[in-house]
């Protein structure tokens, strides 16, 4: 069975291989686009979800992954404020600052997401069973909720590639 540790590094994948193409140096709306998506989806799925079923468990570093889960947490913020910097700098028509910070924004999240897969991932599959079986569902409400669209445009993940890994078949997937 997949899991959602396994559907985020794809995410991370999709993310690496698609930033040196396309998202956001095409339009301003692309970059919206592509924001939205991480805030309201991955983002979202890992703070919501991932992160305290993850600390929850009884580590023998307890402490110390804890500070490691707070270090990425805080990560994100950053990736998000430089998200918004570049979007009101785009606005604001200083196409310079918003094309010379590009390189940064992915270079700092995609540094960001190979720790998470360093750090973070490989204990997930020392959970529970159950416990991962429903972090993949409510991760999968999110993305049902938030948009499938936007998701699939974004991750190049199919409606059909996340049917499949529904757990128990559950029809969240529509």
């Amino acid at each position: 069975m997949a899991d959602l540790s396994e559907l985020l590094m794809m995410e991370h994948s999709a993310i690496r291989i698609l930033s040196r193409v396309s998202y956001g140096k095409d339009s301003l709306e692309a970059f919206e686009d592509f924001n939205d998506y991480l805030v309201k989806d991955h983002v979202e799925v890992e703070e919501r979800i991932l992160f305290p079923v993850i600390v929850d468990f009884e580590w023998n570093d307890r402490r110390d992954f804890e500070q490691t889960v707070n270090r990425i947490k805080a990560d994100h913020r950053l990736i998000e404020t430089l998200a918004d910097n570049m979007l009101k700098w785009k606005r604001s028509g200083n196409d310079d600052l918003y094309d010379l910070r590009m390189p940064l924004f992915y270079k700092t999240l995609t540094d960001h997401n190979l720790s998470e897969e360093d750090q973070i991932f490989p204990r997930w599959k020392k959970l529970e069973a159950e416990d991962r079986k429903r972090a993949l569902k409510e991760a999968m409400s999110i993305i049902v909720e938030t948009g499938l669209d936007r998701y699939s445009r974004n991750t190049g993940i199919s409606r059909e590639f996340l049917a499949y890994m529904d757990p128990g078949g559950s029809g969240s997937i529509p």
